[in-house]
């Protein structure tokens, strides 16, 4: 597990270190971001999916994206309530559900692993990217049906699940440059993330706190519903508990600004939840994962 650990973090620091001495403009980790999301991690997911289904038809994995639709619905919820500034209750809701998860699912599980938590982002991304923009804009560039189609890691695990449903065998010529891509996705998927978190330093402790702790309390208690329940097991539970602890996810920044709210505000609060996240997941990776 030291090793996996390692693989994850190491170049999660390895991008905030960058970030801190080098000091990239905006523009210049808003392009980085769009090279990991377009030409590494939408092959991963489509890889990833299309080998997990392609084998047998288990439909369990779609109960992961019922899973993290209902945390952004319930956080969201409470948010309103607790929370008067729009960034908090943004933050609450919309979890980190790839870039550190598919780093630690594809370093322990393969494309099995990967392609669990590619629903589970199915599911937060699309409920979120729905809610945000009719509750939470003070100035909405875009309809929540324009922000789900410019977002590519939906169209390959939908395309994935199409071609795999309907047995649509891929010419090994074809998935293997594909595939191999997506295997470097998980790692460059972590310095970016490093690079945007120490691209913003300005932060409040307290709204991070606030924020990590109400999706944190809410995402462990339905998760283990789930799992009690028997509808998630095996790897897919391991992976819901993994995702149950993970921070604000970094594209609030990018979602705060189009939606007219406070970036710099947003940004404290992802940096400081992925730190205090980090000092979560180790005792849950060692005693669950």
């Amino acid at each position: 597990m030291l090793q996996e650990l390692l693989d994850i973090y190491l170049p999660l620091f390895s991008g905030l270190l960058f970030s801190y001495f080098y000091k990239p403009k905006e523009n210049e980790v808003g392009l980085f971001a769009k090279i990991v999301l377009y030409v590494f991690l939408t092959p991963l997911l489509f890889t990833s999916t299309y080998s997990r289904l392609s084998g047998k038809h288990d439909l369990s994995v779609v109960n992961l994206s019922l899973l993290s639709s209902i945390l952004v619905l319930v956080t969201f919820a409470i948010g309103r309530k607790l929370f008067k500034r729009k960034e908090l209750i943004l933050t609450s809701m919309h979890a980190n559900a790839g870039y550190i998860p598919l780093g630690i699912a594809q370093n322990l599980w393969g494309n099995t692993g990967v392609a669990s938590v590619g629903f589970y982002i199915l599911g937060n991304n699309i409920t979120s990217n729905i809610l945000s923009p009719i509750y939470l804009a003070n100035d909405r560039k875009e309809s929540p049906l324009e922000r789900l189609l410019k977002y590519p890691l939906t169209y390959a695990i939908l395309l994935a699940v199409l071609f795999a449903s309907l047995r649509l065998q891929i010419p090994e010529i074809v998935l293997e440059p594909i595939s191999t891509l997506g295997n470097v996705a998980s790692t460059v998927a972590l310095v970016q993330l490093g690079v945007e978190v120490g691209s913003h330093l300005d932060f409040s402790l307290l709204d991070g706190i606030k924020t990590y702790f109400l999706r944190l309390v809410v995402a462990i208690s339905i998760t283990w519903l789930f799992i009690g329940l028997g509808l998630v097991g095996g790897i897919d539970s391991k992976v819901a508990i993994i995702e149950s602890v993970m921070p604000s996810a970094v594209s609030c920044v990018v979602i705060a600004r189009e939606l007219g709210l406070d970036p710099k505000t947003t940004s404290g609060i992802v940096f400081v939840s992925t730190l205090i996240s980090t000092f979560v997941f180790l005792p849950i990776a060692l005693l669950f994962v």
